[in-house]
């Protein structure tokens, strides 16, 4: 493999990592005439952050000049060929307009004006839309998107956008998603703010050397700028916000101060955070100025609904209730009845204005949401059933036949108007409910609202920073029930899972047909076993991982290594590149597993959803508003949906998911291929194990699976203050 150095003008199509280091962009040359070269390769351009001169986004055209070398790789099941450079200098030539496209394309205040319309507008104008917008001349917009979306373009312009704050943003090399906050947050007064305070831009998600770079080039701050050093203090807080946490001890806080403003200056910076209150010190633990309103009030309402009695139902009632259910389900269930924990949860629901009701996978906490439902609505309660995930919503919904939303789709679509009074929102999979969405449901629910929160502290914690079932559910005085029979499967499984869940692999063995085993295998073969071992029985059998693109037990490695082998000679979906000018393989194949990523309410298909794809149309098919059908994709729930450019956008290769993904859902066969990654520990593999019914295959490396159940699970090193609140604020009634 040869070295070679060249320079190119490269448009941006994908930035594949940005950090402090650098960047690397992927994209296409252009020509002379700033047209793609068709024969050109496609670029991987390395740009160390020492001669990075703004922030990277699609669409953009940099100039690069640096080392190359092709190398060949296999992505999707098809070879790519790439040109990797490391660029040695580097220069925006143009902007790429992204921040005014998505602008317009995004915002509410121009209905009508999708991301097609947008970019055409930039196109036709360039830099002097701007001016077209500002001096609200419809004519000349009008002759890009005609004289209706003109007028809307102009008043939508007067009530939301600011030509010089969003020239400002992007001349500043401000990420597209922080330039939109900003004028979201602060309207025609968004470079204002930044200028009075550049360091606000932490707020809107930038990184410290980010924010520093642009305060120190484009506002001029020194380094003992009073601004920059109270800053310091916010953004080591936002970054062990990042990591889960929601406060930290002056220690932690210490160091990463140092790390930003050096030894000298992190003494004075905590003196100004703290004289300055963009901190709330509690002993030895500093709290950011959002985390701790947000806990607190939290806490506030956990206090005051623990120490409240609001009865819907007598006992005598909800024991009448709970006969006709066994009733009622006796006749397809012989024998049904809820056991004495699951009673106690029902009459429980209708004395406490809150009520926690946990237990590990199987113990049928979904028995008693339907329980409970029945008894909400016979006490006249108004019920919204949510969840985090899309899928795990739906499956709510299949459970309790019932409506039932994701928590924001709640909060965006439901929470918008003042909910009744006499309202309950039960929240299922809650070991994922992070701070900012628990904040945001106590917010709404009205003084006289009950919640119920169901879930499992031993499953996947949340995302998103905070504890919230974790911490409330290691308070004595918080009303819940424990639900321990295993109902849903018994056998190996469940006690296989009952001892990870308790901090322990048991001994198993390695022959594939047992109930569940361990087969030990070397990370270089970890790929090729797990196929061998689903090629036993495809059809019932989920692979899931603990990571999705790194690593030989990663989606990425398992999905590669399936289609290779499965759909070798399966007929190729091709769509046309419309720069190449060509037909390009998008990696998928009839007759494979495929995984929705996204929420896609329109079509009745959520995130984590998985099908099959069933057909592809050759030619594709145009129905008469302009919609492409590609093919079609028969979905887990057996109904067969076109494959359109949306969908196509929000799916991948489904032989192997992540166990984030399939939390929530259930399969008869897992494999769960086991390696060193940074995000196994007790919960991933406990979730992974629970997601079978009838069998679990784990192979690859024991010892780490062995250490993982051991360990105390990772949530468990989170410092959040929830906790100490709550106690605080039950003392203080």
């Amino acid at each position: 493999m040869t070295t070679s150095s060249e320079t190119i003008c490269l448009r941006v199509q994908q930035v594949r990592f940005q950090g402090e280091q650098g960047v690397v962009l992927a994209g296409l040359a252009l020509d002379e005439s700033r047209s793609v070269r068709p024969d050109a390769p496609r670029y991987a351009v390395s740009v160390p952050g020492s001669v990075l001169p703004a922030r990277a986004e699609e669409g953009q055209w940099w100039n690069v000049s640096g080392t190359y070398e092709d190398v060949e790789y296999d992505a999707g099941g098809w070879r790519v060929r790439e040109r990797r450079m490391r660029a040695q200098s580097a220069e925006l030539l143009r902007p790429s307009g992204e921040h005014i496209v998505q602008l317009l394309a995004r915002s509410a205040a121009f209905p009508g004006i999708g991301e097609v319309k947008a970019r055409k507008l930039w196109e036709s104008l360039g830099e002097s839309l701007y001016d077209a917008l500002d001096e609200a001349d419809q004519s000349r917009l009008a002759a890009v998107v005609g004289h209706d979306l003109a007028h809307v373009l102009v008043q939508g312009w007067r009530s939301y956008g600011d030509a010089d704050s969003v020239r400002a943003f992007q001349r500043m090399g401000l990420n597209l998603s922080v330039s939109q906050k900003l004028l979201l947050a602060y309207g025609d007064e968004a470079l204002d703010h930044v200028e009075q305070d550049p360091y606000r831009l932490l707020a809107f998600g930038m990184t410290w050397r980010a924010v520093d770079w642009v305060a120190s080039q484009h506002f001029g701050l020194d380094a003992n700028d009073f601004r920059r050093l109270g800053a310091a203090v916010e953004a080591a807080l936002f970054k062990r916000l990042d990591q889960g946490h929601t406060c930290a001890t002056c220690a932690e806080v210490n160091e990463l101060v140092e790390g930003f403003v050096g030894k000298d200056g992190a003494p004075e910076a905590l003196r100004h955070a703290d004289a300055a209150r963009h901190v709330i010190q509690r002993g030895t633990t500093l709290f950011g100025l959002g985390t701790w309103a947000m806990e607190q009030a939290v806490a506030r309402r956990v206090a005051l609904m623990s120490g409240a009695r609001s009865e819907l139902l007598s006992d005598d009632d909800v024991a009448a209730l709970i006969r006709e259910l066994e009733r009622a389900e006796g006749a397809a269930i012989p024998g049904f009845a809820l056991n004495a924990a699951q009673s106690e949860a029902v009459r429980l629901a209708a004395v406490h204005p809150l009520l926690l009701i946990t237990g590990g996978a199987g113990v049928g906490k979904t028995t008693v949401l339907k329980a409970i439902c029945s008894m909400l609505e016979k006490a006249g309660q108004e019920i919204y059933l949510m969840a985090l995930s899309g899928r795990a919503a739906k499956r709510m919904a299949e459970a309790t036949n019932r409506k039932t939303m994701t928590i924001a789709g709640f909060l965006r679509n439901v929470a918008k108007e003042p909910l009744p009074a006499n309202c309950t929102i039960v929240v299922d999979e809650a070991s994922m409910l992070d701070l900012l969405l628990a904040y945001r449901l106590v917010g709404v629910l009205p003084e006289e609202g009950r919640l119920i929160l169901i879930g499992d502290p031993s499953q996947l914690p949340p995302v998103g920073p905070g504890l919230t079932l974790h911490a409330l559910a290691d308070i004595a005085e918080v009303p819940k029930v424990e639900l321990t029979v295993v109902k849903r499967f018994g056998g190996t499984i469940a006690s296989t899972a009952l001892a990870v869940r308790s901090g322990a692999l048991p001994s198993l063995p390695s022959e594939p047909s047992a109930e569940v085993a361990f087969i030990e295998c070397e990370a270089e073969d970890l790929a090729a076993k797990t196929l061998e071992l689903y090629l036993v029985d495809p059809a019932n059998t989920q692979v899931l991982t603990f990571t999705r693109e790194k690593g030989p037990a990663s989606s990425a490695s398992v999905n590669a290594v399936c289609q290779e082998v499965l759909a070798e000679s399966a007929k190729k979906l091709l769509l046309f590149n419309d720069e190449r000018g060509r037909l390009e393989d998008c990696g998928l194949r009839v007759g494979e597993p495929v995984l929705c990523t996204k929420n896609l309410w329109d079509i009745g298909v959520q995130n984590g959803s998985l099908g099959r794809l069933h057909a592809i149309e050759e030619p594709p098919l145009v129905d008469l508003e302009g919609t492409v059908t590609y093919g079609w994709i028969r979905w887990d729930d057996g109904e067969l949906r076109p494959l359109t450019f949306e969908v196509l956008d929000a799916i991948e290769l489904g032989y192997a998911v992540t166990v984030h993904k399939a939390q929530g859902s259930q399969f008869q066969r897992v494999i769960v291929p086991v390696s060193k990654t940074r995000n196994l520990d007790r919960t991933m593999l406990y979730t992974a194990i629970t997601r079978a019914t009838n069998q679990v295959l784990m192979v690859g490396d024991r010892a780490a699976a062995s250490k993982a159940a051991r360990e105390l699970p990772h949530s468990s090193h989170r410092r959040v203050g929830l906790r100490d609140l709550v106690i605080d604020a039950l003392a203080a009634l």
